[in-house]
Parts: structure tokens; sequence; C-alpha cells
């Protein structure tokens, strides 16, 4: 992980061409090697350090206070230990300023390599759930590389954001998913995991997508004991139970006098779009634009998920044609990534703001498609192919001009 990251210092660096969006500035580490701070980082740091701007009004980072909280757990302690090093002669003694600067800025990049790190521990147990335990190790590190090695980590990592939890969020959901059943099957574990999982969205906005997750889990379990109007009540429950703690911190910023302030919702528009065209005539039309704006940002993602159709369709005609000694996937994990998958097409589809960072959120469920499907071909023409696409890859995000933000 770390040296797919380190690589791409070797990228090329942007030269200010217009017609590239460009939200940051270049931070040169030495000849030739250096990565882009985006702009936004400053915003993350100010919030980190001062976290009582959380409660002012039309605050950025308002509607993710946990993530600034987490940048303040890790930054204060890095500061500390910065200034300490300094004063040892350890570290060069840099201005309060500066040592604050470094330290919380370290803190946020800390954050990206665990989240990071825990989407690959992810995976990997995603992996043998979805290969049933036949999946060689050359495939699982195909696909880890993929995870490392793309143009996500290549603007993000490096920066003070959030982007990261781009590959973390799908992953877990997906392992949420199939991990539910055994854990809400009795007493109040249903409500008490929904209420866990409903911070998470203060922490990074796409994690409402958790519920649907859990939700799913606690129906297959229902569905196992035959359970109906039952089950149907505690899902509802649960579901409330979920925006409890986004509730919570509306009403504490009510109750020191700030409006809560969604800058997504605000400057994008995101999802609340469809309220503002569902007042006006001709919604069917502004919704098929929005869904053709959403399909072409997938430009970026199409030879992934054309390579993952193709790959689907010709193993499963592989196993019409020859003996099968085991299913085309596992029915539960296959069953999961569909619904899993199908929740995120339609949040990020009717989200009405499209940049092209947020098409890579499918990555991680077409790798994990890709991971059920490869053991059905043989590891002397898989194994070759595997390899060779993660690493040209690799390559090609490293020497392509952007993305820088």
């Amino acid at each position: 992980m770390l040296a797919a990251c380190l690589s791409f210092w070797l990228s090329p660096a942007p030269q200010g061409q217009p017609e590239v969006e460009y939200w940051g500035h270049y931070a040169r580490v030495g000849p030739g090697l250096g990565f882009v701070v985006n702009h936004d980082s400053y915003g993350y740091l100010e919030v980190a350090q001062e976290p009582g701007r959380l409660l002012r009004p039309q605050e950025v980072r308002q509607s993710r206070p946990l993530y600034a909280l987490l940048g303040a757990a890790v930054g204060y302690p890095l500061t500390a230990a910065l200034a300490g090093a300094g004063r040892l002669g350890l570290a060069p003694r840099w201005p309060p300023g500066e040592v604050r600067f470094y330290g919380f800025y370290s803190g946020y990049v800390l954050l990206n390599g665990l989240a990071l790190l825990a989407s690959l521990l992810l995976f990997r147990g995603l992996f043998e759930r979805l290969t049933a335990g036949r999946g060689p190790a050359w495939q699982l590190y195909a696909g880890a590389w993929v995870l490392v090695a793309n143009p996500i980590t290549k603007a993000f990592f490096w920066t003070a954001h959030q982007q990261m939890l781009a590959f973390l969020v799908p992953l877990f959901c997906l392992w949420l998913a199939l991990a539910a059943g055994r854990r809400v099957g009795r007493g109040g574990a249903l409500a008490g995991l929904a209420f866990g999982l409903g911070w998470l969205p203060l922490i990074y906005g796409s994690f409402v997508l958790a519920w649907p997750a859990l939700a799913y889990g606690a129906w297959r379990a229902g569905a196992a004991r035959r359970r109906g109007w039952g089950l149907a009540g505690r899902l509802l429950l649960s579901a409330g139970l979920f925006a409890l703690p986004t509730l919570l911190w509306i009403a504490l910023l009510r109750a020191v006098g700030t409006t809560y302030y969604n800058h997504e919702a605000l400057r994008y528009h995101q999802l609340v779009w469809l309220l503002d065209a569902a007042a006006r005539p001709g919604l069917g039309a502004a919704v098929a634009a929005k869904l053709g704006s959403y399909l072409a940002s997938l430009h970026l993602m199409a030879g992934w998920l054309l390579g993952a159709v193709a790959l689907l369709g010709a193993t499963w005609w592989r196993q019409q044609h020859r003996p099968a000694l085991f299913p085309l996937l596992p029915a539960p994990a296959a069953v999961a990534l569909g619904w899993v998958g199908g929740c995120f097409i339609v949040f990020f589809a009717l989200l009405g703001y499209y940049p092209e960072r947020l098409a890579y959120t499918l990555l991680p469920l077409v790798l994990c498609l890709l991971a059920g499907l490869l053991p059905h071909w043989p590891a002397r023409y898989a194994r070759p192919v595997a390899l060779a696409t993660a690493a040209g890859w690799h390559l090609y995000v490293l020497l392509s001009y952007g993305p820088f933000s």
C-alpha cells in the first residue's frame, strides 16, 4: 500500500492547463517528486484544530462533524510529538504555526492510510466469502493492487480529505450485508446495531447506505425464521434509530442557536434537486437528464464495468458447457453483492452531482465480482492476465496527467 502511494510522487506535476480541473497546489518533495495539496485541506485542518467551529453557522464541515473530531484526535498528539521532537533536536524547530500545520496534516494522512488499510482488510475477508475459500493468493493481491493504485489514491492519499473513504464504504456495506444476519437474530441486536451504525453518516455521507445493507442482513435472517410483519416493524424501528444520531446533532446545533448546514445539499443540490424538480413540470425529463449525466460520469470506469460484465457472461457460458464443481458465485454473497451494488448505483444516480471521482466508488464492488469469477478459470491463463492487468493499470494511472482534485 505504501509503495503504491509513494509511487504517485513520480506522476506528472500539474502544468496549469485551464481545461484540467485543479483545486490545489503542488507540493514539491524533491527533484521530480511531489503531490497535490487539495485546497479543501485547509478547511479540514482549521476545524480539527478548533472543533468549536462546527457549531458556527454555515460551517462547511458541519454535516460531517465526527470526521473533524477524528482529525483532532490524531492531530493534537502528533502536533505535541513534533513539538517535543523539535525541542530534543530530532526534528526541525518549526514555529508553532508550522508545527500545528504539519501535525494536523500528518494526522489526516494517517487517517487516509487507516481507511485504505481497513478497505484492504475488508476486501481480504470478502475475498474468502466470494470465492468460498477457493481463491489463490495471487488473485487477492491482484485485486488489492488495483484497490490501492488508482486515481483516487493518486489525488487524495497525500492530502487532508475524505475521499479515501470512498473505497471503505462500499466494502463495509457488503461485509455488513453478509455479516449482519448472524448478529440481528435475537433481542435488541438490530436496534442497537442500527443506532451504532447511525453515527457513521456523521463521518462520511455515503455511510447512509449502511442501513440498506443492515436491512438486507436482517431480512435474510428474518426470512430464514419466517417472520413477517414483526420483522417489518423491527426494520422500521431500526431506520428511526439509524437516523437518530443525525437528529441529535441537528438538535444540539439548534440548542446553541445554529441552523444545521449541509454544504453538499445547498451548494451542489445533492438529492434535494429531486424536491425542486418535483415542484415543477417535467419531472421525468429532469430525472432522465440527471441519469444521463450519471452514466456519462462512469466513462472512466467503463473498462472495468465492461470487463466485469464480459467475464460474468463468459464464466456463465463456460459453466453451461462444462461440468460445474461449484456455483458461479456463492448464493448469499451473490445476492448481497447485487443488493449493495444496486443501492450504490441508485443512490449515486439520484445524487444529482457527478464529479468523475465518485464513479470510482463502484470499483471495490467490481473487484469483488471479479474475485468471485476468477477461480472458475485455469490459473495458467487467469494469473498472468490478472497480474498484467493490475500492473498495467498501476502504470497507466502513474503516468497519466491528473487527476489533481
